[in-house]
């Protein structure tokens, strides 16, 4: 047949253009690895809080927070393998990771009265949260053993510690306020039987600038409840304010001249007299 003789026989050849279609896979492979790094970045560390008890916590609901934001929730409620404790597992905020050292505490905060204050009254209608007070030094953990109370006084208060041993403690306890010149400047931060056993050590911070007026000849002495003194010049009452009459406090002044007293030392322990006239 001369007509197939004359039409030639078709050329394939492969097409070196890039098809469309390919892009689809290629986007949304590339949107995964976006979302994947994105995840890893926005994602902290998980971190483990032992308590004594769980109440007021909520799994998946409970939140952990540090001066009134977010930086963590709890995922898990679990007992310790002998029961005695509460295993509290929570994802942690990256902003927090780098803080998350053993010196790091941790305490459940509750509506609670103590001391003549009032503290937690909105957790009545939000719920109790986890109080967190970032470590300031030390190696990364993520095992820790949360506290039953929140600590007195926050890390970020400027101020010095002091050490007082009584016989007894009375009224006192960790809260009660310290007085100078009937000026609130402290308070107590910790209480502890002395280690022989005859008496008792406390612990107190007093907030800047009062601690300069603390000096080596300084005496504390115990204001709980209403100090009177009959004589002939009539009766005297001494009492720095009504929160100490009700619930403890304790006061001090510096004998001597202020200018040229020098200052406390770091290991000096002052003793807490029952009142202002033993301490005179």
């Amino acid at each position: 047949n001369k007509l197939d003789q004359t039409v030639p026989d078709p050329e394939i050849q492969a097409s070196r253009r890039f098809s469309v279609i390919w892009l689809i896979p290629i986007v949304a492979a590339l949107i995964g690895i976006w979302l994947a790094v994105k995840a890893i970045r926005e994602t902290g560390p998980t971190i483990t809080i032992v308590f004594a008890s769980a109440e007021g916590l909520v799994a998946g609901k409970t939140e952990i927070k540090y001066k009134d934001v977010t930086v963590g929730k709890v995922e898990t409620i679990k007992l310790s393998e002998d029961l005695s404790q509460v295993l509290v597992t929570a994802a942690m905020s990256p902003d927090v990771a780098g803080h998350l050292t053993a010196d790091t505490l941790f305490w459940v905060v509750r509506a609670r009265v103590a001391v003549g204050e009032v503290s937690g009254i909105n957790t009545l209608l939000s719920g109790a949260y986890i109080g967190m007070s970032p470590g300031t030094d030390g190696k990364i953990v993520h095992r820790f053993e949360g506290r039953k109370k929140p600590p007195a006084i926050s890390r970020e208060t400027e101020g010095r510690q002091f050490t007082l041993r009584a016989e007894q403690l009375g009224s006192l306890d960790i809260g009660s306020p310290v007085y100078y010149r009937q000026v609130k400047v402290g308070r107590v931060t910790n209480v502890n039987m002395a280690e022989d056993g005859t008496g008792v050590m406390l612990k107190i911070f007093i907030e800047a600038p009062y601690q300069h007026q603390v000096k080596r000849s300084s005496r504390f002495y115990n204001v709980s409840g209403l100090n009177m003194k009959i004589s002939a010049d009539g009766v005297r009452i001494d009492t720095p304010s009504l929160a100490s009459f009700l619930v403890g406090g304790i006061s001090f002044f510096t004998s001597g001249d202020l200018q040229t007293s020098p200052p406390a030392g770091e290991d000096q322990i002052f003793t807490l007299y029952d009142g202002r006239d033993a301490a005179n």
